[in-house]
């Protein structure tokens, strides 16, 4: 009995065809999934909210062809630049490990970079438009 069983486990194929055709679609899945990921455009209306400890001290919206740079008088070692493509990012800080400027541009909504040393923070929110907004019918 025992003879049986290895001889049909060896002309067990490791490997069959379908088992490439499963793994070839799986892949290709796969990949569609990370190129349809890598390039969403940046939406129209996109905003830059600015924290400084916790509070909103600048809200810039992000728009194309337009570059500005922003000092602050609570960290003036903080430069903040506002990218024609838009995008914004640091580009200076006077913090010890320099992440924030390492961080790079950012202008997707839900990205957000930040100064933990100098408590700045940059998001980047989608703006809605109060027309497209849809009603909300709250019944309890």
């Amino acid at each position: 009995m025992k003879d049986r069983a290895e001889t049909a486990r060896d002309r067990r194929p490791f490997f069959r065809s379908r088992d490439a055709l499963v793994l070839f679609l799986v892949l290709l899945t796969a990949l569609l999934l990370f190129l349809a990921a890598g390039k969403s455009p940046s939406p129209a209306g996109c905003v830059a909210k600015i924290y400084f400890d916790g509070k909103l001290i600048e809200s810039v919206r992000l728009s194309q062809g337009i570059e500005r740079d922003w000092l602050f008088p609570e960290r003036p070692s903080i430069v903040i630049h506002q990218y024609a493509d838009q995008t914004i990012a640091f580009v200076s800080s006077d913090c010890p490990d320099h992440v924030c400027v390492r961080t790079g541009r950012i202008g997707q909504p839900g990205t957000f970079a930040a100064c933990v040393p100098n408590r700045f923070l940059i998001v980047i929110e989608g703006e809605t438009d109060s027309s497209e907004q849809e009603d909300v019918d709250l019944v309890a």
